[in-house]
């Protein structure tokens, strides 16, 4: 019985490192998320594509963009006063290995010209472990229909 109890401890110890890693992985995963609507927010380009894999595509209304789509996309409206706040709440979280993936909904509202707006989407999100960390590498985004 002895034998059995410390088999048990040890096992558990060993494993520990394991799970604060996979909390750590976690943690940095809701990080670039949350960095990378900060980084749109901000109007800062270099900081949103330093969240996404250099091959990031995004699934927006029915079409397929890059990084240069997105970039072509929202820069028009860059330096025009136009403010944006995210509220971004996860729902999940799943790491395999150097693969995670995310399901979030992520509300915007926005101000331009003094008119306010707010939009609401359900997003999923995968992510790749790299040498400098999690990048996005793919996001899909569903807008949802205005609550009356």
């Amino acid at each position: 019985m002895k034998l059995l109890v410390i088999v048990l401890l040890l096992t558990n110890v060993a494993c520990l490192p394991l799970y604060g890693q996979r909390i750590t992985d976690q943690q940095n995963v809701k990080q670039v998320i949350n960095g990378f609507f900060q980084a749109l927010s901000d109007e800062d380009l270099p900081s949103l594509r330093s969240y996404c894999r250099t091959d990031f595509t995004l699934l927006e209304s029915g079409e397929i963009w890059t990084l240069d789509t997105l970039e072509a996309k929202i820069k028009p409206y860059f330096g025009r006063g136009a403010s944006r706040i995210n509220k971004i709440d996860i729902k999940k979280i799943v790491i395999q290995g150097t693969s995670a993936w995310v399901v979030y909904f992520n509300q915007a509202d926005m101000e331009l010209n003094g008119r306010k707006g707010r939009i609401n989407w359900l997003e999923s999100a995968v992510l790749t472990k790299l040498n400098d960390g999690w990048k996005i590498t793919l996001l899909h985004s569903t807008t949802l229909p205005k609550k009356n």
